[in-house]
């Protein structure tokens, strides 16, 4: 009964604040990558990734259009640093560098292309970890900065819709909430749920200055499970997971922006090849939509991939081997 109380109050403070950011840049949310695996004290982790997410299903609502002549593509490469203080308390720090491409055909053949890149909005994160029953909760909240450029323009000195910036120009909140659970008869599997609030902020100085533009409000809830097995003489880390996410509306000047927001659901598939001596390993997602709702008619996304190497040590373990090193010279 404890263990169902806290479930409960896990999900009535995270869920129902569902009133938040994209956090991202064209529909892609950068937040999704948040959350480190619960580790021991002093452990430093570090996350290097490339996410390709191609966008080139139009939907009306839940209908699927019989229209290919758009295009567009978020690639997303992000650098994720986290360190444990202790058993409780951790900190996690995620740079973004994005390169977003919108191309449409148009009905003689021709290839109109718009292309952004440069540093994403940053994000930092303090999270709170304690154990209850063999069960891993975490609840964390953090800043994220508006480093990204938001008036890029095109080749005609236009500024680009906000939806193809890299920065959002705004302060946003993230909250961050996860439990974590391995299985007592077998301790190489592995279940998680994260939920991925962003609350969202307005930039003042969109559109030259004479607009503000606030994103829409975003949730995602993401739940998997993986396990290490032995394939072939080598041991990898095959894993499923569905992501759920929504979003509002963007705003401009509070007026509810048509052709943005909606309901996503997909489902990955993903694989980690391990090397245990380096304490690293190599990881690639595959991610596909199995449902989608938008709001009136707007891209949705296609499939997605991401190619990942992750690396954890002891800092003053490292620190305390060079000591003894020079010691013996």
């Amino acid at each position: 009964m404890k263990l169902l109380f806290i479930l409960s109050i896990y999900f009535v403070i995270l869920i129902p604040k569902g009133q938040t950011q994209s956090c991202c840049s064209g529909g892609v949310p950068v937040s999704s990558n948040i959350g480190f695996q619960s580790t021991e004290a002093h452990i430093f982790q570090l996350n290097i990734s490339a996410d390709f997410n191609f966008l080139k299903t139009l939907k009306s609502e839940g209908q699927k259009l019989d229209d290919d002549q758009r295009l567009r593509t978020t690639q997303s490469y992000i650098i994720r640093g986290g360190y444990s203080f202790n058993n409780s308390l951790t900190f996690e720090m995620l740079f973004p560098l994005i390169r977003q491409t919108r191309r449409i055909t148009t009905l003689g053949g021709t290839n109109i292309q718009e292309n952004t890149f440069g540093v994403g909005d940053p994000l930092a994160l303090l999270i709170y970890n304690f154990l209850y029953k063999d069960v891993v909760f975490r609840i964390g909240a953090g800043p994220q900065f508006p480093l990204g450029d938001y008036d890029q323009k095109n080749s005609q000195g236009l500024t680009l819709l906000e939806d193809l910036q890299p920065g959002s120009g705004a302060w946003d909140v993230i909250l961050f909430g996860s439990l974590e659970y391995q299985l007592k008869n077998r301790p190489s599997s592995f279940f998680y749920l994260n939920t991925i609030i962003s609350k969202t902020g307005s930039n003042p100085n969109s559109r030259g200055g004479f607009q503000t533009y606030e994103f829409g409000d975003d949730i995602q809830i993401i739940s998997g499970f993986s396990d290490q097995v032995l394939f072939l003489g080598q041991i990898i880390t095959p894993g499923i997971s569905v992501r759920y996410r929504h979003a509002d509306r963007d705003k401009v000047d509070q007026n509810k922006l048509p052709g943005t927001g909606g309901d996503f659901l997909f489902g990955k598939i993903s694989n980690s090849f391990p090397f245990p001596k380096l304490k690293s390993s190599l990881g690639i997602n595959f991610e596909l939509p199995l449902w989608t709702r938008v709001n009136d008619t707007q891209l949705s996304p296609s499939f997605a991939i991401n190619i990942s190497w992750f690396k954890s040590f002891n800092p003053q373990l490292a620190s305390s081997t060079i000591i003894d090193v020079n010691e013996k010279f």
